[in-house]
């Protein structure tokens, strides 16, 4: 089958003769495609393709290697997920916010400036045949992290650094170019917590507050933690949290939207101890706070063996990544106190409360019981809470992740 039926009718080989004459004069040679590579409750956005392109030119040969995110063909999967939605947001970033941060990076001589992305080489988007062409990092050795039981120690601190740097670029942003920075930040819209959204979400969010109130109720019954998790799930909780992605503050970033393990891909030294990360799947990407990526990280990927005896130093770790990012742009570090981070924690971490409660039960679940997309029939969105049905969770381990997120988020104080 030929591309334009494949992945897109905007996808033709005539766009990537044009690639490869602008990657080299390379003379196209042919494509194939060496596999999709979504296991079945992946990926719910899009169809995910992988792509290799052959150029050739007197003395020399070109291969470049493509991760190609496309529309779901299926139209009813499609408009249950608001694919579109979520497709222009990503086209956006990578066509409006990583040009705009590259060009503020050279101008600024960076020695190290921000580069944890996959670089984007073909686009289109028109609500119909929408799809993204994007570096393909397994070939330069990055490769997912296991989501099963969170990330330990050492992945962590690599995903607090590289978050660091990304939000660094909007700081310093911020800080020198505010009016440039504020007109890039319109290009992102908020894809997940927005009042006109509440009725694709609601009756989904009841079924992780379900979930929530089994886990806890089984694990810390008659505690203050049960408490807090009620009182924190009784009102609108759906409100609670999308007012703190449209929240006002001095800290707020483009960040990522979607910090659960799946998007930070990982290479690995000798002894697979991880020494660089890449960043991927920015179809949520917002202009927030900067605490909803890290308490959405934190909670969606760490432990609570972790959180107890390391939360301090993954806060740490990022604030001195994101100062001295913020230092190489040419702010001054002082801009940014740590005070200011925790106080920015302390007003809005139960955000990645919130977002726990919904990624924590798919992190856990057994392959087998994860969703099958396609198995969606017709033209029409279905409600979310019939697709994505979630049941209390069966296995103690699994129940602590969700309520231990709420022990540790009571214990600082973050569900006041």
């Amino acid at each position: 089958m030929a591309l334009t039926e494949i992945i897109s009718t905007a996808c033709t080989e005539d766009k990537l003769r044009e690639l490869l004459k602008k990657e080299g004069d390379f003379d196209y040679k042919g494509y194939e495609f060496v596999g999709g590579f979504s296991k079945k409750g992946d990926s719910y956005l899009s169809e995910v393709f992988r792509l290799r392109v052959d150029g050739e030119k007197p003395g020399a040969t070109k291969c470049l290697n493509f991760v190609v995110k496309a529309l779901p063909k299926n139209i009813g999967r499609r408009r249950t997920y608001r694919s579109t939605d979520f497709f222009s947001n990503e086209i956006a970033f990578y066509d409006e916010i990583i040009p705009a941060f590259e060009e503020f990076q050279a101008r600024k001589n960076a020695q190290n400036p921000f580069r944890e992305y996959a670089r984007c080489f073909l686009s289109f988007c028109d609500g119909e045949q929408d799809y993204l062409a994007l570096d393909d990092l397994t070939k330069y050795g990055y490769e997912a992290a296991d989501r099963q039981d969170g990330l330990d120690f050492a992945h962590c601190i690599l995903a607090m650094e590289s978050l660091g740097r990304f939000h660094g670029v909007s700081l310093a942003m911020k800080d020198q170019e505010p009016e440039n920075f504020r007109k890039i930040a319109q290009k992102v819209t908020e894809t997940y917590y927005s009042p006109h959204l509440k009725g694709w979400y609601n009756d989904f969010q009841k079924t992780q507050i379900m979930v929530a109130k089994d886990a806890v109720g089984k694990e810390y019954p008659g505690t203050k933690i049960e408490e807090k998790m009620l009182q924190f799930t009784s009102g609108e909780l759906y409100d609670l949290l999308s007012g703190i992605t449209h929240a006002d503050s001095p800290l707020a970033v483009i960040g990522h939207g979607d910090c659960w393990a799946p998007n930070f891909l990982i290479k690995y030294a000798s002894g697979r101890v991880p020494k660089e990360m890449m960043i991927i799947d920015f179809q949520l990407a917002r202009y927030a706070t900067i605490a909803c990526d890290l308490s959405f990280f934190i909670y969606s990927c760490t432990s609570q063996a972790l959180r107890e005896e390391h939360y301090d130093d993954l806060l740490r770790a990022y604030h001195a990544s994101c100062c001295k990012l913020l230092e190489d742009l040419g702010s001054k570090a002082e801009i940014f106190p740590y005070s200011a981070l925790e106080e920015e924690m302390q007003k809005y971490a139960r955000f990645g409360v919130g977002m726990g409660m919904e990624s924590i039960p798919f992190s856990v679940m057994p392959e087998d019981d994860t969703f099958d997309l396609d198995s969606i029939q017709g033209d029409k969105a279905i409600p979310l809470q019939e697709i994505w049905v979630l049941k209390p969770i069966p296995t103690k381990e699994g129940r602590l992740r969700v309520a231990d997120m709420f022990k540790h988020a009571t214990e600082r104080g973050y569900l006041d």
